[in-house]
């Protein structure tokens, strides 16, 4: 075979594969990367999609945490105020401060006050004790730490019964409690 022969050989075979190689590009690796396209745009998307669901999730999550936190103090609002009179709460509350500090109640009266603008209602109560003196001071250094709000508006004094024990006293008190209305 001549030189010229193979060149022309040479360069029909390299024209072939060239033609091959547009005809492979065409019908095979053109749809692929198509279909590559449309894969990353949708892969893209989803990303997307997740993230941004991702996000409110985490604000649901905030917002849920938010309203329990809000629930909590709701609660602990309503121990220190709450929602109605619950007069027999409050006299439960007295009577286990005096029995644990070794007060007697003598006499109980209250009086439910007018409520104020900001809504907030007062019961005042007034009691009779008697104990020593530092079993009273005691009994109102409990209530002052008691979990309902309470506070003292009059203490008075008196002398007790000559005929019984010298160490008791005889108090009167008026102690304003307070409600939410």
């Amino acid at each position: 075979m001549q030189q010229s022969t193979k060149r022309i050989l040479s360069l029909l075979l390299t024209g072939v594969f060239f033609v091959a190689a547009l005809v492979i590009y065409a019908n095979l690796i053109r749809p692929e990367y198509k279909e590559i396209q449309k894969l990353r745009g949708s892969l893209i998307a989803k990303t997307n999609l997740f993230d941004e669901q991702k996000q409110i999730i985490s604000q649901v999550q905030d917002l849920l945490a938010q309203y329990q936190g809000a629930a909590k103090l709701r609660e602990v609002v309503s121990l220190a105020l709450p929602l109605d009179e619950n007069v027999s709460s409050l006299f439960q509350q007295l009577f286990t401060i005096s029995q644990f500090n070794r007060v007697a109640i003598q006499s109980f009266a209250l009086r439910t006050l007018a409520i104020q603008p900001s809504g907030l209602g007062t019961i005042q109560m007034e009691l009779k004790l008697s104990g020593a003196y530092e079993s009273i001071k005691a009994f109102l250094q409990m209530m002052e730490t008691n979990v309902r709000v309470m506070d003292v508006s009059q203490l008075a004094a008196q002398s007790a019964d000559p005929l019984k024990r010298q160490d008791l006293l005889s108090y009167s008190i008026i102690i304003n409690s307070y409600y939410q209305q």
